[in-house]
């Protein structure tokens, strides 16, 4: 990953520009309701929260309104970022923490990855996780179908929903949503509700 690139041009245009942004900035305050609601639904206590590659950390609002008390710990690849946010400047390929995490969040991150390093990532969200993963990430289908090319960041590794999820399997029932629960968390999903 050439995390040069992710300096403050990069975040003005895929982030705050209304004319280039990918999405409203109401859609990451959706995002965060729609996480904490649902994991409130299915009894799922979240007082520490990982966010692995947070960028500037839009998230972080919506869920210290979920959980006031929450403990957010972020990092961030982009040198640009850290000293911008206040981040920890580190790397999914990097980090390492004795921790488990109530809820990981990884938005967009594993598309920036080639496949050897999506694949540890991968294997590293499963060991700090200890009940949830949020995780969302640009797929082959998605580019050629849903998503804006215009306003997308084209400069990634696209690979298939498919191969995501057999990696995610083993470890993770996905909730739908991009929300994804361990298999040994104890959370209850019903039949319909997971996949």
């Amino acid at each position: 990953m050439h995390v040069e690139r992710f300096d403050a041009e990069y975040y003005r245009r895929y982030y705050f520009s209304p004319v280039t942004r990918i999405a409203e900035p109401e859609y990451f305050e959706h995002l965060a309701d729609f996480v904490a609601a649902y994991l409130k639904v299915l009894d799922c206590p979240v007082t520490r929260v990982l966010d692995a590659g947070c960028g500037a950390g839009l998230f972080h609002p919506g869920l210290r309104r979920a959980w006031p008390e929450v403990e957010i710990e972020a990092f961030d690849a982009s040198p640009y970022a850290c000293a911008e946010y206040g981040w920890r400047h580190d790397s999914l390929e990097t980090f390492d923490s004795a921790e488990t995490y109530d809820l990981v969040i990884c938005h967009d991150v594993l598309q920036y990855l080639d496949r050897p390093a999506a694949e540890a990532a991968l294997a590293k969200l499963s060991r700090l996780t200890h009940a949830a993963l949020f995780f969302s990430v640009l797929t082959t289908e998605d580019w050629r179908r849903n998503c804006d090319q215009q306003r997308t960041d084209s400069n990634a590794h696209l690979r298939s929903a498919r191969w995501y999820r057999r990696r995610l399997e083993p470890d993770f029932r996905n909730a739908g949503g991009g929300l994804y629960v361990r298999r040994d968390a104890g959370i209850v999903l019903f039949a319909l509700e997971s996949w």
